[in-house]
């Protein structure tokens, strides 16, 4: 199975990067939520309720699937293709997801009836900005770790051991 192979996994580095994705894609968004349906109930619209519904929705489906792949990618040793690979699966994916969910799902105009301004174009911008400028550290680890990784499963192989 190759460098794909769950045999080197550290679980722990997955659920820790799983818990930062699920904690920051979806309990974040849940709690906004909870928060602008509760402390302005009296002053929002239906239109408002079925936009909150749709951010919340976009959230869970879009993070659920950002966290899924971002404990691939903590799962994996570093200099691995298969961390890379989850790591620029990820990055992408939190692109779409701040288009997506800031953007398309209507929490603007939800925003702006409550009184509050947001640019959630910018917003969601500054989030792609970040993700991109994290892929590209991604990318950087890959390089930077790739000889060590190749050469621990040489090493492994010299001593009988399967090749990674």
């Amino acid at each position: 199975m190759g460098e794909f192979s769950s045999k080197d996994w550290k679980v722990e580095s997955g659920v820790i990067a799983a818990g930062i994705g699920a904690g920051l894609l979806i309990a974040v968004p849940f709690v906004l939520s909870y928060q602008i349906r509760n402390g302005f109930a009296g002053s929002l619209t239906p239109r408002d309720v079925h936009a909150l519904s749709t951010f919340f929705l976009y959230a869970l489906v879009l993070g659920a699937v950002v966290t899924l792949t971002m404990f691939l990618y903590g799962c994996y040793p570093r200099g691995t293709r298969s961390r890379l690979l989850f790591g620029m699966a990820s990055g992408a994916l939190i692109v779409t997801y701040s288009f997506v969910v800031l953007v398309t799902s209507g929490l603007a105009s939800v925003l702006s009836d409550i009184g509050l301004q947001l640019d959630t174009t910018f917003a969601a911008l500054m989030v792609i900005y970040a993700s991109v400028v994290v892929m590209f550290g991604i990318g950087g680890e890959y390089f930077a770790s790739r000889r060590k990784w190749l050469e621990s499963v040489g090493a492994s192989e010299a001593r009988g051991g399967s090749a990674g």
